[in-house]
């Protein structure tokens, strides 16, 4: 096929907007097709970000931003339907409502209810909050409408931006490439699949109850960090990801060998696909790279593991590689066989398949958005940001981060009652020479 034919049908693929005789609507994005099978109580595929203000929130002023801040982000305003063969966005009349930010983080809120968006605004004190379905977005795309929410509300308190950057507002046009599947976009037909992974080792801890996640919030002074990995001649995120190996590698350790439901322990890290590839895009578009290790292979230093870790990633984080991913999961989406298969059946096949091929092979994910910014005027008026993972009752334990200024802020979200892998985390951070303070726990039902 010509080169001029393949990125014809690639732009045709990553329209998401469909206008037809029943008005307009949204296809789901590459990464977000398999979310609404998937998704249920524990399973919620809900995200967080919040800021913490220095002062509190002015219900009124903040209910005013959203009811702007939605406006510029049309793609969001949506529910989701059902179709015959795929799920799709209809948009709704429904205008998002600030809730009262009580009950437990990223639970209790369905996406298959009707009138339900697919991401939700909260408010408490100080601290707002966005929580974003997967199937609407990434991380990339809920900073961003957290940041135009942010902006849009300090100018309702009065405070003029001059100087907004890369803040999305009102008034800015809308690009269609805002709301393109990337994923089908930069699809590659001529390259193979990812390579099978062993079946991964999890937690082996008693699950907390159905509705209940729990939140542990902590915060690092960023610059020894950052001295610490540059030392080591590796990147913030992989001494992250040696850490959280390390913690899991203990706790493979202290579990007898008929109770482990594997050897690999394979730590996720989402890569945001945008630095390798040119979009707009503020729906779905990250992949990950996979950084395994058998424990039965000895023993290691954490020092070593960091080198491994760095080794791995940079072989991996690699546009080559990673375009594997891509190959195999908009290949699949394009397939005639796999189109004209009833939904129904195709909810079936997208729980097996996620389960057997997705979250069993993986023991547990890491996130790192990188750094927030914000235009100056406001930027001192903002304490912190947060960012919670969304829950999972198979890698039961997972951390997002982010840094601010000259902090950086971890989070770990998890649905089990041990706190093994928390522990020996910020304890094996600490031994570091690198402070560690752990701002807040919480396990709400």
């Amino acid at each position: 096929m010509k080169l001029k034919d393949v990125s014809f049908r690639n732009r045709k693929h990553a329209k998401t907007q469909v206008i037809d005789e029943t008005g307009a609507w949204y296809t789901l994005d590459n990464a977000a097709i398999i979310m609404p099978a998937i998704n249920n109580d524990v399973e919620t595929g809900i995200f967080r970000m919040s800021a913490t203000l220095d002062h509190p929130i002015r219900y009124d002023a903040m209910q005013k931003a959203l009811a702007k801040a939605i406006e510029r982000y049309p793609y969001y305003r949506v529910e989701l339907r059902r179709g015959f063969f795929w799920y799709y966005f209809e948009p709704s009349k429904t205008l998002p409502v600030l809730e009262a930010d009580e009950g437990s983080p990223s639970m209790g809120y369905s996406i298959h209810r009707r009138g339900n968006l697919l991401f939700r605004v909260r408010i408490k004190a100080h601290r707002v909050a966005v929580e974003f379905n997967h199937t609407l977005t990434d991380g990339t795309g809920a900073i961003n409408f957290l940041k135009t929410l942010l902006v849009l509300y300090f100018k309702e308190c009065g405070i003029e931006v001059q100087n907004t950057g890369d803040v999305l507002l009102p008034g800015q046009p809308i690009s269609e490439e805002e709301f393109e599947d990337a994923y089908h976009k930069h699809y590659k037909a001529d390259i193979p699949g990812p390579l099978p992974l062993p079946k991964a080792y999890h937690l082996n801890s008693k699950l907390l109850d159905k509705h209940t996640y729990r939140v542990t919030y902590a915060h690092i002074p960023l610059q020894p960090l950052l001295d610490y990995a540059r030392q080591h001649k590796a990147s913030v995120t992989e001494v992250l990801v040696a850490a959280l190996m390390e913690a899991y590698i203990e706790a493979w350790k202290r579990t007898p060998p008929k109770k482990r439901d594997g050897n690999n322990i394979a730590v996720e890290v989402p890569v945001n696909m945008r630095k390798f590839y040119p979009t707009k895009t503020l729906k779905n578009f990250s992949l990950y790279v996979m950084v395994c290790l058998d424990p039965r292979l000895g023993n290691w230093t954490f020092e070593e593991l960091v080198e491994y870790v760095h080794n791995v990633m940079r072989i991996e984080n690699d546009e080559r590689m990673i375009a594997r991913q891509i190959a195999r999961n908009a290949g699949g989406g394009r397939n005639i066989i796999v189109r004209l298969v009833p939904l129904i059946i195709k909810d079936f096949f997208a729980r097996l398949f996620f389960s057997t091929l997705g979250q069993s092979l993986i023991t547990t994910f890491i996130s790192n958005l990188g750094a927030v910014t914000l235009p100056e005027e406001i930027a001192k008026h903002v304490g912190r940001f947060d960012f919670i993972p969304a829950p999972s009752a198979d890698t039961k334990t997972n951390a997002s981060c982010l840094s601010w200024q000259d902090t950086f802020y971890i989070s770990f979200g998890s649905r089990v009652e041990s706190t093994e892998i928390e522990q020996h985390f910020f304890s094996r951070i600490a031994s570091l020479n690198i402070p560690v303070y752990i701002d807040l726990h919480t396990e709400v039902g």
